[in-house]
C-alpha cells in the first residue's frame, strides 16, 4: 500500500467498489430484465452526468493522439473498460430510476449495498466531496434510496463519505437516513470514524495533492513510454510516495 497507515482509510474511501470486486464471486446466471443483461458481480450506480464528467477526466489524462473527439464514444469506452477489464457494470441513475434494480436483487443471494452519501442530493452539505450547485435531476433523492433498500433488502449496508459532524448530529439528514434503516431492522455499527472533520479534510487534501502532483504525473509518463513505462509505474509510484508522505510528516508504515 503506497499510503501511510494514517491516511489509508481516506485514500480508499472512494474505492469501495474495488474492494467489493475482489470479494465478489463470479456468476454465469442471467437476469432476464433490461438494461443489465448478464448478472453482474459488481454493480456501480452513478448519475449519468457524473459518469460523463469522469470520462472527460480520464480523456484529459491521455496523450492527444489517443483522445476521442466524440464525447459519447469516450463514455462508451469508459463503460467498456469498467465492465471488461474491471468486472464492474454501471447503472446510470439518474436518469434511470433505482426501482429498476429491484428485480435484479431478487435473483441473487445475500448482497452488500455501499452508499456514498455524496450521491444523495439532500446530503451535499454533510459530505466531504460535495457536488457544487447540482442541477435538478443530477443526484439521487434520499427517499429513492430509502425505497430501494425497503424493497430490495440488502443483507448489509455500508455508508461512507459522511462528515463526522453529520454523524454526530441527531438532526442531520445522515442521522435521519440511519434512523430509517434502523426502523427496517438493520443493526448499526461504526468503523473508521475520525475525531473531527478537520482531521479528515487535511488527510483528504494530502491524498489529493499526492494524486495530482505525483501519481497522475507518473501515470501520464508511463502512457507516453509505452509498455515499459506501464510496467515501471507502480515501482516508481511507490518510491515517490515514500518521499512525498515523509516530507508531509507521515510515516511510511
Amino acid at each position: 500500500m503506497i499510503y501511510p497507515k494514517e491516511l489509508r482509510v481516506m485514500a480508499r474511501r472512494t474505492g469501495a467498489h474495488t474492494a467489493f470486486r475482489r470479494l465478489s464471486r463470479a456468476s454465469s446466471e442471467l437476469w432476464a430484465g433490461e438494461p443489465l443483461g448478464p448478472l453482474p458481480r459488481l454493480l456501480v450506480v452513478i448519475p449519468e452526468l457524473m459518469l460523463a464528467a469522469h470520462a472527460r477526466d480520464v480523456e484529459a489524462q491521455l496523450p492527444s493522439s489517443l483522445r476521442l473527439a466524440d464525447a459519447q464514444a469516450s463514455i462508451e469506452c469508459c463503460l467498456d473498460y469498467l465492465e471488461n477489464a474491471m468486472g464492474i457494470k454501471v447503472f446510470q441513475s439518474p436518469p434511470n430510476p433505482l426501482r429498476k434494480l429491484v428485480p435484479l436483487t431478487k435473483r441473487v443471494g445475500p448482497w452488500v449495498l455501499d452508499i456514498d452519501v455524496d450521491y444523495i442530493h439532500e446530503m451535499q452539505g454533510e459530505c466531504y466531496t460535495r457536488v457544487i450547485n447540482p442541477g435538478r435531476g443530477v443526484l439521487q433523492k434520499k427517499q429513492s434510496v430509502i425505497e430501494l433498500v425497503r424493497e430490495a433488502r440488502p443483507s448489509t449496508i455500508t455508508l461512507s463519505e459522511a462528515k463526522v459532524s453529520a454523524i454526530r448530529d441527531p438532526g442531520s439528514a445522515f442521522s435521519g437516513l440511519v434512523a430509517e434503516f434502523r426502523a427496517m431492522g438493520y443493526e448499526i455499527s461504526e468503523r473508521a470514524v475520525f475525531e473531527s472533520d478537520a482531521e479528515v479534510m487535511n488527510g483528504i487534501a494530502v491524498c489529493r495533492e499526492f494524486y495530482a502532483r505525483v501519481s497522475r504525473v507518473l501515470a501520464r509518463k508511463s502512457i507516453r513510454d509505452g509498455r515499459k513505462g506501464v510496467e515501471d509505474f507502480r515501482e516508481a509510484e511507490t518510491v515517490a510516495a515514500k518521499k512525498f508522505f515523509r516530507d508531509k510528516g507521515y510515516s511510511n508504515s
